[in-house]
């Protein structure tokens, strides 16, 4: 079986995009188990685990990992938007959502975990920071669900066969 060029790059893209996403998807997982749950216990004391020199920093991972899933939903839907098919309307569709979750990040999420993590630590319980940080986590739950819902897309996309709507060039 041969592949024209541009099916190549449409798989290996998409393919690509997928690991990536998935790989982003556990880093949020991690994080909301084994970082979120901790500092919404108890702020502003539970908030010493973020701070100091060796306070645990996420910012590293998403910097890298965000930006090259944008990118490689760029690359993968430039390959497959004169594609038809299943794949093209999974791979949109992942995207729109992807879009949804990222405005919500901006507008919500990122300024929200300024203000929780933001307080200076404090022996002390605020009860009303441990209302806002639930709050927060608890949305951060459902935002968490839409990153897993687009990964799902993607492995759905990925299983399509490629489906070309103009002629390609072969190479054996």
């Amino acid at each position: 079986m041969s592949l024209s060029i541009n099916n190549r790059f449409a798989n290996v893209t998409l393919f690509a995009l997928t690991l990536f996403y998935i790989t982003m998807v556990g880093g949020g997982t991690y994080e909301q188990i084994n970082v979120t749950s901790v500092v919404t216990a108890a702020p502003p004391k539970s908030l010493a685990m973020l701070q100091g020199p060796y306070g645990f920093s996420p910012i590293k991972f998403w910097v890298i990992f965000r930006p090259i899933t944008i990118l490689l939903f760029l690359l993968a839907l430039s390959f497959h938007w004169s594609a038809g098919g299943l794949r093209r309307k999974f791979l949109l569709f992942a995207f729109g959502l992807d879009i949804l979750v990222t405005i919500a990040t901006f507008l919500y999420f990122a300024p929200e975990t300024g203000v929780i993590v933001g307080g200076s630590y404090s022996d002390t319980v605020n009860p009303l920071l441990i209302a806002r940080a639930q709050l927060w986590k608890n949305l951060n739950l459902i935002r968490l669900g839409a990153f897993y819902s687009v990964a799902v897309m993607l492995l759905m996309a990925v299983n399509q066969e490629f489906q070309s709507q103009k002629q390609n060039v072969e190479i054996k």
